[in-house]
């Protein structure tokens, strides 16, 4: 944690009790509130409000996948094409703004807006802060902290932009999930998320998962990813050629019951294929929960706050994404603005 990250975003609700530093990085020590409500370790460099709780999985997928999505390694410009194409962000115009990224993983996307020049608080509730760290490095406008994203009432009102991607689903409760974050908000600012999309028709990213979620999610978290290092090496060409056939091949892999989240182009290295998968697969079986949501329930989600307006809600690049802005003054009842 660096001393301008802990003055700009805990300083006035926390006393800093340092017992280690590294320069002017905080490695470990303590944050104290200065109502007395609550105190927070610090433990290699990141604040800890909490543990896994029901992200255990996380914790376990990404310390053996720890970079694999990154730009910096796919040698691509994939996270910031994503940011760029659903956030409808400014890229290029938004350096020194602040930034919480809830659910930040391992870094994918701490990774580029990192690199845009923001002031980025990273939440995670999971240890993935830890190989976010290791991803990330010491920076000083990277502040990491662990804890439940919903439940840093301390910073709300402080952020310019609220991004929140692959996470929404994964929350007991998607929608309450969502309207706390919208609170993170300074007037202004603007919320990007986005949600699974759910489907009422065969789909293959979709029912070979929820055939098989009831069981996955029950077994060990090693057991499981055996199991997929088994059977994708010898599945994933199968899956590929079926997938290449542009009329029915989404069909076909949909009704064929085998899990196998094969997304990467194929031109790339098999063995890069392979891995992706494996990793997509554990990621779509292993979670313990998952709560998609249609396009006209997202709408409605954002319809639901009285503190938003400028909503728009598309089809995105992983189910549906929802954008907005916090209404400079609040909106006299929800459901007034427009799509």
């Amino acid at each position: 944690m660096h001393m301008r990250m802990y003055e700009r975003y805990l300083a006035r609700h926390f006393e800093l009790i340092v017992t280690e530093r590294q320069g002017d990085h905080v490695v470990a020590g303590e944050l104290r509130a200065r109502d007395g409500s609550m105190t927070a370790p610090v433990r290699n460099h990141i604040p800890r409000f909490g543990d896994n709780a029901y992200c255990e999985s996380f914790a376990f997928q990404w310390e053996r996948f720890t970079n694999l999505q990154h730009d910096s390694v796919l040698k691509d410009n994939s996270c910031r094409q994503r940011i760029q194409d659903c956030t409808h962000w400014p890229l290029d115009e938004i350096a020194g703004r602040s930034l919480i990224e809830c659910g930040c993983g391992p870094g994918r996307f701490t990774e580029t807006f990192l690199s845009l020049g923001l002031d980025v608080v990273a939440v995670d509730m999971s240890d993935a802060v830890d190989v976010n760290l290791r991803n990330s490095g010491l920076r000083d406008n990277l502040l990491l902290i662990q804890a439940d994203a919903t439940s840093l009432a301390f910073l709300h009102g402080m952020f310019d932009l609220v991004f929140c991607y692959g996470v929404l689903q994964h929350t007991p409760d998607p929608r309450a999930t969502f309207h706390k974050l919208v609170r993170y908000l300074r007037p202004g600012g603007c919320i990007s998320i986005d949600v699974y999309r759910k489907f009422y028709t065969p789909n293959p990213w979709a029912l070979p998962k929820y055939i098989w979620r009831p069981l996955a999610k029950r077994l060990r978290h090693e057991t499981l990813l055996k199991i997929l290092r088994w059977y994708i090496p010898r599945y994933i060409d199968f899956d590929t050629r079926l997938r290449a056939n542009k009329k029915h091949g989404d069909l076909m892999v949909a009704l064929i019951p085998i899990p196998c989240w094969n997304y990467l182009d194929p031109s790339r290295p098999r063995e890069e294929r392979i891995e992706h998968a494996i990793l997509a697969t554990f990621d779509a079986l292993s979670p313990a929960h998952d709560h998609p949501l249609t396009l006209n329930e997202t709408r409605a989600m954002f319809r639901a706050s009285s503190l938003l307006t400028d909503i728009r809600v598309e089809y995105g690049a992983n189910g549906v994404v929802g954008n907005a802005r916090r209404a400079e003054e609040q909106r006299p009842a929800a459901g007034a603005a427009g799509v």
